[in-house]
Parts: structure tokens; C-alpha cells; sequence
């Protein structure tokens, strides 16, 4: 499992994103090894409060 710490600025900023546009917690979690709980630190600003969501290219 992956912790928060191990998580790059970008994957945050992606993680945020993927929030942003109402991705489920399970499925994000899934994707990086992350437990839920920790997908909910980073939306609430618990975690990573100073990482914008990425921009998506339209």
C-alpha cells in the first residue's frame, strides 16, 4: 500500500482533479494503492491544503 508520503505533487494535483470532477474515493484509492481514508485527507485539505487540482487539456 502506498502512504501519502510517497505521492508527488503531480499525482495530488491529479487525485484532486479526479475529486473536482466526482470520481469515487474507491476508484481513486484503487488507482494509487491509497486507502480511502487518505483520498479524503487530500480532498478535505488535511493533506497536501497548498496543491492545486491539475488542469485538464480540453
Amino acid at each position: 500500500m502506498t502512504t501519502l508520503r510517497e505521492l508527488t505533487t503531480e499525482q495530488v494535483a491529479e487525485i484532486k482533479a479526479r475529486l473536482k470532477r466526482g470520481d469515487k474515493y474507491s476508484e481513486i484509492a484503487a488507482d494509487y494503492r491509497l486507502n480511502q481514508g487518505r483520498i479524503a485527507d487530500i480532498k478535505f485539505g488535511r493533506a497536501f491544503p497548498e496543491v492545486a487540482p491539475a488542469v485538464s487539456a480540453a
